[in-house]
């Protein structure tokens, strides 16, 4: 679409290259479209570091066609002035990327912790169901035999005597 055509799968430096090359051309529409991949790639989850590439992309476009500008009146001073610019970018954009990179790092292993933290607390809670039942189960039976006992107790309890108003005379 723009121009580009790599043979083999292209290194990380060669994409800055071309990236910054086709930014340096001002009839192409290239810096608009990277700044609204970057912004449709950062989603709803990132849309502050969505709005930054995409005010950065921006920002770099119109320094590299300023610079493109002036240095195709000037001399080789110029020239080097905008490949040092254009190197200064690079880096720039290397250690935004990097950064951005580890920012995700940082946000996917607090999702993993949040995870391992809320699978544990399920255990704990699923533990505590568990011993809060076992116990109930256990009270439960100790009623139902101190029951039965109480019942068997009642039921081989002798009847009293009856009282028929004479003594029992014991034996001499």
């Amino acid at each position: 679409m723009y121009g580009i055509t790599f043979r083999d799968r292209p290194s990380h430096k060669a994409l800055i290259n071309e990236t910054v090359e086709l930014m340096k051309d001002e009839k192409s529409a290239f810096a608009k479209a990277l700044a609204e991949l970057i912004s449709r790639l950062a989603g709803r989850e990132d849309e502050f570091w969505g709005a930054v590439a995409k005010g950065a992309v921006g920002i770099l476009g119109g320094l590299f066609k300023k610079k493109k500008r002036r240095s195709s009146g000037s001399s080789n001073n110029g020239a080097a002035a905008a490949a040092a610019q254009a190197a200064a970018a690079k880096r720039d954009m290397e250690r935004r990327m990097q950064q951005m990179r580890e920012e995700q790092r940082r946000r996917d292993e607090e999702r993993r912790r949040e995870e391992a933290r809320r699978r544990e607390e399920q255990k704990r809670k699923e533990a505590e169901a568990k011993k809060k039942t076992n116990m109930m189960l256990m009270i439960g039976g100790g009623v139902v035999v101190l029951g039965i006992g109480a019942a068997i107790l009642m039921k081989s309890k002798q009847p009293p005597m009856p009282y028929g108003g004479q003594r029992a005379q014991m034996p001499k």
